[in-house]
């Protein structure tokens, strides 16, 4: 069951099944690694996106507060009615 103090998996599970890993071909066993790897390497993306969202939110609430203290004012938004009668 352990190896040196390692625990050796016995079993993968995979869409729904459950397969001995000393039955699984090389490429197989390689394909497990490689969605392994994939998967590690999504967690890490959705935790970049969720760092750099928050720093975005930050970010941007510390322009409205400048922008406030400033008491710089938006261009107000003028109608112009182009329309032919």
């Amino acid at each position: 069951m352990t190896q040196e103090g390692n625990p050796q998996i016995e079993t993968i599970n995979f869409d729904g099944d459950s397969y001995e890993v000393e039955v699984l071909t090389p490429r197989v066993l390689e394909g497990f690694n490689m969605l392994v790897r994939v998967q590690q390497d999504v967690q890490e993306q959705a935790y970049q996106l969720k760092k750099s969202q928050a720093a975005q939110g930050s970010i941007a609430a510390e322009i409205k507060a400048m922008i406030a203290e400033d008491k710089i004012k938006p261009v107000e938004n003028e109608i112009n009615d182009t329309s032919t009668e």
